[in-house]
């Protein structure tokens, strides 16, 4: 089950209390569509294709989002190698408010067209058309320090849901940004850390 709505993570949360179904049943769409935002702002700022950019955004689909500076590249080269740390800065603020700009120019609701894409692209992954990790809302028990939250982290994924996840070695600052958004989604579920 892929879950859509928003607020994608608490949702997905509240489908597996719901519905029962393993936490590798159950995913949101959030890191997904968050990552392609991230790209594209990296891509821009570099002035290449957005193809030329691997990157992703973990954490929750809002403003505890934590796109991964440190495992980004642009052409395969360390995004730092080419873009200084204002410009990347200024990437992951652009990605972090990408949602409520959409929101805000379109004037009549969120946007359909990048959660029905990024919503695409994990079910060609499921099927086995597209391989390798993507970041994907779902239940964490232990993974990166994080018991009972659902975040976007990266996952392969497989007919069956989530096949596995994918523990990426992060700073320092990007797992503390990673727990904290865990931390803030378990809250406003009324959640206490287990």
């Amino acid at each position: 089950m892929i879950v859509v709505s928003n607020p994608v993570d608490e949702m997905t949360s509240v489908m597996l209390d719901t519905t029962g179904f393993d936490r590798e049943k159950v995913i949101g769409m959030a890191g997904t569509l968050d990552g392609a935002r991230f790209r594209d702002a990296l891509a821009q700022a570099a002035g290449v294709s957005v193809a030329d950019v691997s990157a992703m955004s973990l954490g929750s689909h809002g403003n505890e989002m934590v796109p991964i500076a440190s495992k980004a590249t642009i052409r395969d080269r360390p995004i730092g190698e080419i873009l200084n740390e204002e410009t990347i800065e200024s990437c992951r603020q652009t990605t972090i408010d990408g949602g409520a700009a959409v929101v805000r120019l379109r004037r009549t609701g969120s946007a359909t067209l990048a959660p029905a894409h990024a919503t695409l692209e994990l079910i060609l992954h499921m099927c086995g058309h597209l391989n390798g990790a993507i970041p994907a809302s779902v239940r964490l028990n232990g993974e990166y320090g994080i018991t009972d939250s659902v975040v976007a982290v990266p996952c392969k994924l497989s007919m069956n849901g989530v096949a596995e996840i994918v523990e990426l070695t992060l700073t320092e600052s990007e797992l503390q940004q990673l727990r904290r958004a865990a931390d803030a989604i378990r809250s406003r579920l009324g959640i206490r850390e287990s």
